[in-house]
């Protein structure tokens, strides 16, 4: 089977190809192709090479360990995410993920925004869509797809014309009985005790901290990581790692033994890291947790004016998952899983 898969001395064929595909695509930036696909055996790049030996389609595979809690009882998922799903070639693109599927048995498929092309040809492979993931908006929407980068395109003449206000203001809509139990502390690293003990949600990510290290690094060159600690009357209680750029901030990966603790501890770590902005920034975040989504609401976040539903879709939803009741009411989906918050143009590119 023409199926490889991607390492560093691969990476001037894969631009071939890159240049082939009308989009604005992460695989022309080395610094992240590398670190991304060939640093961890958990996120591999498939090249589709053809009898020629030209690379003609791409498919990139990242591993995610999810727990799923009902009634006391913790399982754990394995998650396969795709990302740069792309085809030269009719039959390429569906060749690419039968592989991807027999060569992980043990994983369920999932993904979380994709381009609507992308997902007209999902539904088409018998997808399965799920209701609820919601994206907010603070300080103005922006299209969500990856391969657009709306957080990269996001002027600040934009936010003045959306009535954009600098993150600081908003710190007094957090109540002070809120702030006398609650804090939040940035770090320099990750611990392992930043994890949560407990969990309140039935379905989430629950990465280790090698994970933490590796996915939301702190001293990356291409991308800005910001991880908070959440303190509740003196202990942690969860964190929250911020994607932050010169005119956005994107709550990347968060989790909490408390749902509405968490969601205070967020804003409280938004506010905090535009404390000394100047001017306005777009902040963008996830959300199907009922309880979590008031807070956010009553904060100022908004969804899209025509709809702030998220692509959201299994290729079998896992059978421990019963989404018959609450749906995903009760789950905690961050935004920057798989390489959603790793698009072009990165930090380290004009």
């Amino acid at each position: 089977m023409p199926i490889i898969e991607y390492t560093p001395g691969l990476f001037d064929d894969l631009q071939e190809m890159a240049e082939r595909v009308p989009a604005n695509m992460n695989l022309t930036h080395r610094p992240f192709v590398d670190y991304y696909y060939a640093t961890r055996p958990w996120c591999k790049l498939y090249l589709y090479v053809s009898d020629s030996g030209k690379v003609v389609g791409t498919l990139g595979r990242e591993l995610l360990p999810f727990e799923h809690r009902c009634e006391g009882d913790i399982r754990e998922i394995g998650i396969r995410i795709g990302s740069n799903w792309f085809s030269l070639q009719p039959g390429v693109g569906g060749e690419l993920t039968k592989f991807s599927a027999a060569a992980n048995p043990n994983s369920f498929g999932m993904t979380l925004v994709v381009s609507r092309k992308a997902l007209t040809v999902l539904q088409h492979y018998g997808w399965v869509p799920l209701p609820g993931v919601r994206g907010y908006f603070l300080n103005g929407p922006c299209t969500l797809y990856p391969g657009k980068a709306w957080w990269k395109r996001t002027t600040n003449a934009t936010i003045r014309l959306l009535g954009g206000t600098r993150i600081s203001k908003f710190a007094g809509r957090i109540a002070a009985d809120v702030r006398d139990r609650s804090s939040v502390c940035e770090e320099s690293s990750y611990s392992k005790d930043l994890l949560p003990r407990r969990s309140p949600f039935i379905f989430r990510f629950a990465p280790t901290v090698e994970y933490l290290d590796w996915r939301y690094n702190l001293s990356l060159t291409f991308v800005r990581y910001r991880l908070f600690r959440i303190l509740g009357r003196g202990e942690t209680i969860g964190y929250v790692i911020l994607n932050e750029a010169q005119n956005h901030i994107m709550v990347a990966q968060c989790d909490g033994e408390d749902a509405t603790a968490l969601a205070y501890g967020i804003l409280m770590a938004v506010v905090e890291a535009g404390s000394r902005d100047e001017r306005p920034r777009t902040v963008f975040l996830s959300c199907c947790h009922a309880e979590m989504g008031r807070v956010f609401e009553q904060f100022g976040f908004r969804m899209k004016p025509w709809g702030g539903e998220l692509p959201f879709a299994f290729h079998t939803v896992p059978p421990q998952l019963d989404v018959s009741g609450t749906g995903t009411a009760k789950w905690l989906v961050n935004y920057d899983w798989c390489d959603n918050g790793l698009q072009s143009p990165f930090l380290d590119q004009r």
